[in-house]
């Protein structure tokens, strides 16, 4: 069955520097607006839509390492968007099949570049016949993760969250010139989960000292983490994995300073449902099926301060699950 999609147009973002008659790639750097890209007239595997996770920060904040990690360890279908393929370096056994643009590994994960823009990365995803359980999209250090957000909506896809590196080695130096302290400032204010990275080349009084920097520049109510591995990123992903089996829960010993949860949610209203998880400000991360007494069954997303309760699709429709929960300890 197909199901009909409002058909949008997305704006492609011109590259700097030189390359006439080259085609305009997506907005994974600045530029103006040269193009517009028209989404689909029609959603992807039956209605059912893959989160996405923007994972931004500077240039050395540590992206590719993280995504090299979590492409390693994970047991998801992850599909990761790169700007460039070729540095990501996974062990060649784990290699299935490789092009110019993607690599596709043993475990189901795929590598695909954006050279070519967001709009035939995204392309390229929906023709496949299985989704993925989750996508994640590596933004280029000056990328401004507010002005991607709507593609987050494209069809087929829905957006989880936006998560910013900081490099917290790096980071006073880095904001002492005025056009990178904007961009870093802009990347960390708009950000739903801040990571801290680098904090092991730091004394722990150095490390108390970025990161209250670092909270400074957040919108109120962003958690911030001052650390994380491959391993504990694919946790946080597996929360918005969407399986017919529910995905197992992250070990609790693989997440240092973190407490992973599950709890009954009974059944509330939107509003109640809503105000508990805003409540808590070590929530770092929920994840659930909830039947509400006013709108009935719901989806419950949270990454960060990013908190999302919608009506649960019909190609989506599952039974209620318990919500879970990542905590700072």
């Amino acid at each position: 069955m197909v199901i009909g999609a409002h058909r949008r147009s997305l704006p492609q973002i011109a590259r700097r520097g030189p390359g006439p008659g080259a085609e305009p790639p997506g907005p994974q750097r600045y530029g103006r607006v040269v193009a517009r890209y028209t989404e689909p007239d029609f959603a992807p595997w039956d209605g059912r839509r893959v989160p996405i996770t923007f994972l931004g920060g500077y240039l050395g904040a540590g992206k590719t390492t993280l995504l090299n990690r979590l492409l390693e360890r994970t047991e998801r279908r992850i599909a990761v968007m790169v700007n460039d393929v070729g540095a990501v370096n996974v062990d060649a056994a784990l290699i299935r099949k490789r092009s110019s643009n993607s690599i596709e590994l043993t475990g189901g994960c795929v590598c695909c570049s954006l050279a070519d823009g967001f709009g035939a990365a995204f392309d390229g995803l929906r023709s496949r016949p299985e989704p993925p359980d989750h996508v994640v999209i590596e933004l280029s250090g000056l990328a401004e993760p507010e002005r991607l957000r709507p593609w987050g909506q494209s069809a087929g896809f829905r957006l989880d969250g936006v998560i910013v590196l900081v490099d917290l080695d790096g980071i006073v130096e880095l904001r002492s010139s005025p056009g990178r302290g904007a961009a870093i400032d802009g990347q960390i204010r708009t950000a739903d989960l801040v990571i801290g990275t680098k904090a092991d080349l730091l004394a722990p009084s150095v490390v108390e000292q970025r990161l209250d920097l670092v909270a400074s520049l957040t919108t109120t109510g962003t958690p911030i983490l001052d650390s994380v591995d491959g391993v504990a990123l694919a946790g946080l992903l597996e929360l918005g994995g969407r399986d017919d089996e529910r995905a197992p829960m992250p070990t609790p010993s693989l997440f240092d300073a973190h407490e992973v949860t599950t709890i009954d949610p009974g059944h509330p209203t939107v509003a109640e449902l809503r105000a508990r998880l805003a409540g808590d400000p070590t929530l770092v991360r929920a994840k659930g099926i909830v039947e509400t007494v006013d709108v009935g069954r719901v989806l419950v997303q949270q990454v960060g301060r990013r908190i999302e309760i919608e009506p649960l699709p019909a190609a989506e429709w599952q039974e209620p699950t318990e919500l879970a929960l990542i905590r700072l300890r």
